[in-house]
């Protein structure tokens, strides 16, 4: 699988962005650009079939099972086979197998689970070995399966039979909200006339013939060939009784954070795969009031009375802020900033989390992708929620111009820090956990490409 997905959603409220850089943006929450709130408002094939990859239809066909690492689609063939016991152990324990599934001899499709990831995914096969589509769940706290996604992949004559495109032409994502319950359907497929298309449906208008399950009990081991529509009776290939040492394929996770706390230590080095070395520099940038604790992290030209906070609160107080930036082989001429930092406490940071909303859920996201906070000046403000709409659109305004790593601005019983970034797009916040699971700091990160691969070092 490739590492990033492609890029999604974008709204002025949150914004769920791929792991690819966020310049690359597509469409708007729940809304696709310049959409309405309504799921149908402008979506040119409502009531027609759209060039979807159907599912094949169910067998009761004798079904071979084959436990494995994963399915190899150019040699045709499972990778690293397992024994059923190994894979229930594997299934227990939360980790990674793969069930290869065969009727009449023939491959039909792969099932792809890793429980510490919430994830199962049914991938069909065709007669070339390629995968052409792909329904993906995710277990819920409540142990059910819930559909995720579906993608399919339509394949062109001239494409070789071990070609397996990485890029989706159709893909459907089921948005949640955190009690599990359907928003909308967003859409995303390529049309006969080479045209795409990008839309919103609500799910009884699901975008193919038949919908899939959207919530089912999650099987066991045994039990995965029913939930690729085959239900004849089931014969299992014995395997090794160990482990694979390698998989050929990742689970999908959210964004993870990389190298923070490196990126937020004065002097700290890190060394670009091309030989660069860039320098942190720690810049303090004052403190910050906080008299409700509930840190908003924003656009500045965005900022209003409906903009939400942050979930996660410190105390109500007065915090350091701090901005660092990096240097390119020491010269001031070629400086990014990186990140910008409030400490709460002075507690050893242990873990590094993504900073959510209130109504955000990680299961919303796909591989690579995060809750971001979106501009479209290459700035971000951080100010308490109270004093969201406290400052006056010109001196928000004259704050955003010139070369300063950062500007303060104060009213009443709090401050906005403004901090000019490099890009539009979307930036993650994340949170820093003391040992004791209490905040310690939020970190914005402003995700410079230059910083994307480099190592510390």
């Amino acid at each position: 699988m490739p590492e990033d997905r492609p890029p999604t959603r974008l709204s002025r409220r949150t914004a769920i962005l791929s792991g690819a850089l966020a310049a690359s943006l597509v469409a708007a929450g729940l809304l696709a650009h310049g959409r309405s709130s309504s799921p149908h408002a402008d979506d040119p094939l409502i009531g027609e079939d759209l060039p979807t990859v159907p599912e094949p239809a169910p067998t009761n066909e004798p079904v071979e099972v084959v436990y494995c690492a994963g399915w190899d689609s150019a040699s045709r063939a499972p990778v690293s086979p397992m024994s059923e016991s190994v894979a229930r152990a594997q299934d227990a324990a939360g980790g990674q197998y793969a069930v290869v599934l065969l009727a009449g001899g023939v491959v039909r499709a792969v099932v792809e689970v890793c429980g510490s990831a919430h994830h199962a995914e049914v991938w069909f096969i065709d007669a070339n070995g390629r995968r052409y589509r792909g329904v993906a769940y995710r277990r819920w706290p409540d142990g059910r399966l819930r559909l995720f996604e579906v993608r399919g992949w339509s394949y062109a004559e001239q494409d070789a039979p071990e070609f397996d495109g990485d890029e989706p032409t159709f893909r459907a994502r089921v948005r949640r909200d955190a009690t599990a319950a359907i928003k909308a359907v967003s859409v995303d497929t390529e049309l006969s006339n080479g045209g795409k298309l990008q839309t919103s449906r609500d799910w009884t208008n699901w975008p193919e013939p038949t919908r899939p399950q959207e919530d089912i009990a999650a099987p066991e081991v045994d039990g995965w060939p029913v939930l690729a529509g085959m239900t004849g009776p089931v014969t299992v290939r014995s395997g090794p009784e160990e482990v694979p040492a390698t998989f050929p394929w990742r689970p999908p996770h959210p964004l993870r954070p990389r190298h923070v706390t490196e990126l937020t230590t004065d002097g700290a080095r890190f060394r670009t795969q091309d030989g660069r070395a860039l320098t942190v520099k720690q810049i303090p940038a004052g403190k910050i009031r906080l008299p409700s604790g509930k840190l908003l992290v924003g656009d500045p030209s965005w900022l209003d009375a409906a903009s939400a906070p942050l979930a996660a609160t410190a105390p109500s107080g007065e915090y350091p802020v701090d901005v660092f930036q990096v240097t390119e082989n020491e010269a001031p001429q070629t400086t990014w900033t990186v990140a910008c930092r409030v400490t709460v406490t002075d507690a050893l940071v242990t873990s590094w989390h993504l900073a959510l909303r209130d109504g955000d859920h990680e299961l919303e996201l796909g591989d690579g992708e995060f809750f971001g906070n979106p501009v479209d000046t290459a700035t971000l403000a951080l100010v308490d929620h109270t004093g969201a709409t406290a400052f006056p659109r010109t001196d928000i305004d004259a704050a955003m111009t010139g070369k300063a790593a950062y500007h303060t601005l104060s009213a009443g019983q709090t401050d906005m820090i403004i901090v000019p970034g490099w890009s539009d797009g979307a930036f993650p916040v994340w949170l820093g956990r003391a040992e004791d699971g209490s905040l310690s700091r939020f970190v914005l990160d402003f995700r410079v490409p230059e910083l994307a691969t480099a190592e510390p070092g």
